[in-house]
């Protein structure tokens, strides 16, 4: 209890001598109740006292720099013959020979295969059969009766017949139109394969180049004749360089893309089609550009984009600004930044505009 409440209570004592009497509980009731007001009273007071002051922002700041900014976009692509042909069945039948596998080089004009048609099959599995029916009747028949010589006359034609068939009904021949290596085997000996249905596919192997697309919006960056930075990913210990050899003179309305070739210039290791490449295409450059690193630049709702310079007074001015291109961490401001203007990269998300700011590692006086 604090001095005033002592004096109160001696205060209220006095006054009820002179004028009545409080029961011993009403006076221990008085006290509580002025012993409860007091400590309320001193919690308050510790309360307001105890209210931490407002702190100074801490924030990190770099200068607005003016370099050299390139962007580059990263595709991939894959390795395919610009030559190449799917050999397929000329018929319906049964592949009765079959002269290449995969990795196997083969020559234009040499027969690659033999097709042996349905049509062809069927008729000399009904003479085969009618001869072993007539011999089976022979064997069950006696040799001295008439109709052991009428079967042996019918043997006689059903023989004649299937040697017929036989050589009239040949195997059909499939050619193969060009040189080159088989690079993909689709069926094996003695399966079934339908009319026009693939038996193998040949590919020129000198005419290997990666094909590639991209949004039409980088049109520009896909000159035929520009080099390209190129990563296989069969060998990624080599970087390598490609040249663009041919831009299709047509966008892919469902795609909205461009393709295009790329050759790979003097590499000596193997390379088959499937293959997987890494392509590094330079889409801008621009001499001078006024960069921050990406973290700077924030975004308001409706996509206005916008930073915080500090300036002199150590205040943190929001800035409104458009960027440009992009590389790496770094983005272009293209408007509302001057070089050198010291630019919030870290703890600018909590900033107000014109808020007094302390910048780290710095003291309060030494930012002014």
């Amino acid at each position: 209890m604090n001095a005033n409440g002592i004096k109160f209570i001696r205060k209220i004592d006095k006054r009820t001598k002179s004028n009545f009497k409080f029961s011993s509980f009403q006076i221990g009731t008085l006290i509580l109740f002025i012993v409860a007001l007091t400590t309320q009273s001193c919690k308050q007071g510790n309360e307001q006292g105890a209210k931490p002051a407002a702190t100074t922002p801490l924030v990190k700041v770099q200068p607005a720099m003016k370099i050299k900014m390139v962007s580059f976009i990263e595709i991939t692509g894959t390795i395919q013959a610009n030559v190449f042909t799917d050999i397929k069945s000329p018929a319906d039948g049964i592949i009765e020979s079959l002269y290449a596998r995969e990795n196997q080089r083969v020559e234009k004009d040499r027969i690659i295969a033999l097709i042996n048609p349905n049509d062809r099959v069927a008729l000399i599995s009904n003479n085969q059969l009618q001869v072993q029916q007539i011999e089976t009747k022979l064997k069950a028949t006696d040799k001295e009766s008439d109709d052991y010589s009428l079967l042996l006359q019918e043997l006689k034609k059903a023989q004649e017949n299937l040697e017929y068939a036989t050589k009239m009904y040949q195997t059909v021949s499939v050619i193969c139109p060009m040189n080159g290596l088989v690079t993909q085997r689709w069926t094996d000996k003695g399966s079934q394969v339908g009319e026009k249905e693939k038996i193998l596919t040949v590919s020129d192997m000198n005419s290997l180049v990666i094909k590639a697309e991209v949004n039409e919006k980088y049109f520009e960056a896909i000159k035929q004749g520009k080099k390209l930075t190129v990563i296989l990913n069969s060998y990624p210990n080599d970087t390598l360089t490609g040249s663009i050899s041919l831009v299709y003179p047509q966008v892919d309305p469902i795609t909205r893309s461009v393709k295009f070739d790329i050759k790979i210039l003097n590499f000596n290791k193997t390379l088959i089609p499937g293959m997987m490449a890494s392509i590094k295409i330079l889409v801008s450059a621009k001499e001078n550009a006024i960069v921050v690193p990406e973290q700077a630049v924030l975004s308001s709702p409706d996509n206005t984009s916008f930073l915080f310079i500090v300036n002199t007074d150590s205040l943190a001015l929001k800035r409104i600004v458009q960027t440009g291109i992009s590389s790496g961490n770094k983005i272009e401001i293209s408007k509302g930044l001057k070089e050198n203007e010291k630019v919030v990269v870290a703890g600018q998300e909590m900033l107000k505009d014109s808020i007094m700011v302390k910048i780290m590692g710095t003291s309060k006086a030494s930012n002014k």
